[in-house]
């Protein structure tokens, strides 16, 4: 972070976001409405300045830094936390701040010069030797969460029954002492057609499952790290209509497995998935982008779309979700967190995705356990 400050001529840099401060503190916390920032020094080191409230909770701090404290939120002259902060960087003359910091926080924030840049954002998207073990290990858990999906899902399983198997996976990091909860979250849960239109939207939890194509979600963060991973899949055998648009949606997705590799612009592959399913005649049955970064959240850069100035570099992670959806009858969708490698990608969760082990009437579920296990990289024709 100093080299990236010297580069970009700015004395220090200040982070909000506590995804942020945890990866480059590894300090656990809930903000609530008490901001904490971390300001990172060109020349000297970290300030840290918390709510009075957390400052003995930071024994988990990792880096050598001052820690400044304030009274509360809100709180008198003197003791609140603009002033405590305005008093450290009264000296700064260009100071950087995340794009999305807070307006509030923003406009209390006294420097002569404020310069809105993302650089940790562009720091998490590749990922380290230590953060890829972390979600390859998450990934292993999103792929049992799927497994435990499969082997419970009947005609008439209520949407509960799908969000109650989360439980069982809370219960084994438990037992493993695995389990940090303010940055582990754990979704199992099955979207039933024709609510699986709608992938945005949240059935009731009494629905329940029946014909047509379902989309089961297996989203997981542990201790920090994130995977996921979905599938599409068959209660009951699929009609010509059903498996046409589910070959399609393969398609799509094997195309844009074909395209990833260090050095392809994001946009690029959302593009060619585009115009290869409007081609099919699938103009008006999309819904969202190719993909999207994941790391600390199931949700983050590098952007897989159109509109994306993303360019892929190996250990970056991605998710591979192009969608079809369809009105009153259901969507077609997988998702998988897919790792860029030196020459191309490959598959971190490993959840099986071919059309006959997503049909329940031949749900194999020794195939299953054999592709959760099994390490491949994808070798795409």
């Amino acid at each position: 972070m100093q080299k990236k400050l010297e580069i970009e001529n700015l004395d220090s840099y200040i982070v909000t976001s506590e995804d942020n401060i945890w990866y480059l503190t590894n300090i656990t916390y809930k903000p609530e409405e008490r901001p904490f920032f971390i300001i990172i020094q060109q020349k000297n080191k970290p300030i840290l300045i918390v709510p009075k409230l957390e400052e003995s909770h930071l024994n988990k701090i990792i880096i050598d830094c001052t820690i400044l404290s304030y009274w509360e939120y809100p709180a008198g002259k003197g003791e609140n936390w603009f002033d405590v902060l305005n008093d450290v960087t009264k000296h700064f003359e260009r100071v950087g701040f995340e794009t999305y910091i807070k307006v509030d926080l923003f406009d209390h924030i006294h420097v002569k010069e404020k310069v809105q840049i993302d650089l940790v954002d562009e720091m998490r998207k590749v990922k380290s030797e230590f953060e890829l073990r972390q979600i390859i290990q998450t990934a292993r858990y999103c792929d049992k969460g799927m497994g435990m999906i499969f082997e419970s899902a009947y005609e008439g399983a209520t949407v509960v029954e799908a969000f109650s198997l989360s439980r069982n996976i809370q219960t084994k990091l438990i037992q493993k002492k695995m389990f940090d909860p303010i940055t582990t979250s754990l979704l199992t849960a099955v979207w039933p057609a024709p609510t699986s239109a709608m992938p945005h939207s949240i059935p009731n939890l009494s629905d329940r499952l029946g014909k047509g194509p379902n989309v089961a979600m297996s989203y997981f963060r542990i201790n920090g790290y994130a995977a996921e991973c979905e599938r599409t899949f068959f209660l009951t055998s699929p009609n010509e209509e059903e498996r046409e648009h589910f070959d399609n949606m393969m398609r799509a997705r094997k195309l844009a497995l074909n395209l990833i590799k260090p050095g392809m612009r994001a946009s690029d592959i959302d593009t060619e998935v585009k115009y290869f399913l409007i081609k099919k005649g699938y103009a008006e049955n999309m819904l969202h982008r190719v993909g999207h970064g994941i790391g600390l959240g199931n949700h983050e850069a590098p952007w897989v779309a159109e509109g994306s100035k993303d360019v892929l570099e190996e250990n970056m992670l991605i998710s591979v979700e192009p969608g079809l959806y369809f009105e009153g009858v259901g969507g077609y969708r997988h998702s998988d967190t897919v790792l860029i490698t030196k020459n191309g990608c490959e598959f971190i969760t490993q959840f099986p995705d071919d059309i006959s082990s997503m049909t329940k009437t031949s749900f194999n579920i020794s195939k299953i356990i054999k592709g959760i296990i099994t390490q491949k990289i994808l070798k795409l024709s």
